[in-house]
Order: structure tokens, then C-alpha cells, then sequence
């Protein structure tokens, strides 16, 4: 049982990295930091945006951070030059991203988050970002789930009702069920519009419908980060 646990852990953590198109929408797919005119409030800014290292599970450690240029941002993106010319017409700013990652072993019945990616950016406009996140939306409602999971069956994709976030929320959970109905893991997006601002989660889990929980913990959590950073 332990060595199943382990392989769908192997597999899903391949499905998180290889999710480039995703990440682009969700204003991810960044790069090393580069110099440029950005004041260096607006980076301390969307640095307050993002899931912070006390606000992930006891066991994660920060892996990776990077700002992001329109240019670093569409780069990963199937058609970067349009996907470029999207941002700009946006207006996105700048972004920042981060991936917090769990060294807890895999133990079977127990629920496991084990890779956290938090991202924010800033808009020129509240109508900017919400033209964003609605193409992220769009892009992630048309992804072919199934292809992501290496052809894996039993992979849905389903819409979680979630209120009161923020300006904008969308939560999208992708699953794979076992041959006997039980979940073998899961990949939660949850995309989050406040003012000109935009933040997205996505979070890797292995285990049971607790992991939810943890997730629109987090992504909560995230909501009030954004909220506070932009008053």
C-alpha cells in the first residue's frame, strides 16, 4: 500500500510540473528575477500578496521564488507572443510567484498536501485583472485533464462553489479515482480576483475530501494577504 501511495505521489508531482499552460494563465511560469524600473514597494507589495511560510502546513519548506515579467510570464504559454500581447493589453504590472513543497512522508489513510504554488500580480485596472482571470478560468474549464494526468482514467474535473473570497473566486478541482472508486490524488486551482489585483493556488494532495478543507483554508488565507497588501 505505502509503495501505491509513493507512485501516485510520483506521478502527480510530474502533472504539477508539466502544467505550464496552466501556470501561464494563472499569471505563473516565471523566471529568475531581472532588473527593472518596478519600485521596489510594488514587489514588496505583491511579496505580501502570496502564501507566506507560517501560513502553509507544518513540514512545507519555500522551494522557489521568482518575479515575473509579461515577457517571463507568457514564455511558457502556447503561444507566448499572443499570450504577451494579452498582458499588456490587460495592463499586468508585475508579478511574483512561490512553490512551498512538504518532506512528510506518504502514509496510507492520511490526507497529504505536498506542493503548495501561490502566485499574485498587479494590474493597471480592476477590469484588467478581471479580463485575466477570466482567460485563466477559460483556460483551465478547456484543459484536457485526462492528457495532463498521462492518460490516466477516471480523471474529472469539477467546480467547487466558493463565496465570499474576494472580488472575483473560482475553484477548480481535478481528481483520479482508483479502479474502486477511491480518490488517488488531486489537484486543486483556485484563481482570485481583488480590486486590480490577481492571486491563484495551486495545490497538489493526496488522500481524502479533507484535503478541501485545507485548501479553501489556504486559499483564504491568500484572499485576506491580497485584501490587506492593497488596502
Amino acid at each position: 500500500m505505502l509503495r501505491r501511495l509513493e507512485l501516485a505521489l510520483g506521478g502527480l508531482l510530474l502533472l504539477v510540473a508539466s502544467l505550464s499552460l496552466v501556470a501561464a494563465a494563472c499569471d505563473g511560469g516565471g523566471g529568475e528575477e531581472t532588473p527593472s524600473p518596478v519600485p521596489p514597494e510594488l514587489k514588496d507589495q505583491l511579496k505580501r500578496m502570496v502564501l507566506q511560510a507560517d501560513d502553509v502546513p507544518e513540514g512545507f519548506k519555500l522551494v522557489d521564488e521568482a518575479f515575473s515579467t509579461n515577457e517571463e510570464s507568457s514564455a511558457s504559454a502556447d503561444d507566448p507572443q499572443s499570450h504577451l500581447a494579452d498582458l499588456e493589453r490587460w495592463g499586468r504590472i508585475l508579478g511574483y510567484e512561490v512553490t512551498y513543497e512538504s518532506s512528510a512522508p506518504a502514509v496510507a489513510g492520511q490526507t497529504i498536501l505536498f506542493s503548495v504554488y501561490s502566485t499574485a500580480s498587479i494590474y493597471e485596472s480592476n477590469e484588467g485583472a478581471s479580463a485575466s482571470l477570466a482567460d485563466a478560468v477559460e483556460v483551465a474549464r478547456t484543459t484536457d485533464w485526462p492528457v495532463r494526468f498521462a492518460g490516466a482514467e477516471n480523471v474529472e474535473m469539477k467546480e467547487v462553489p466558493i463565496s465570499g473570497l474576494a472580488d472575483e473566486a473560482r475553484w477548480l478541482r481535478i481528481t483520479e479515482k482508483g479502479n474502486t472508486g477511491e480518490q488517488v490524488f488531486a489537484f486543486d486551482i483556485v484563481m482570485l480576483r481583488q480590486g486590480s489585483g490577481r492571486g491563484s493556488l495551486q495545490i497538489g494532495s493526496f488522500g481524502t475530501e479533507e484535503s478541501k478543507q485545507v485548501v479553501e483554508q489556504l486559499a483564504r488565507v491568500q484572499a485576506d494577504r491580497m485584501r490587506s497588501a492593497l488596502d
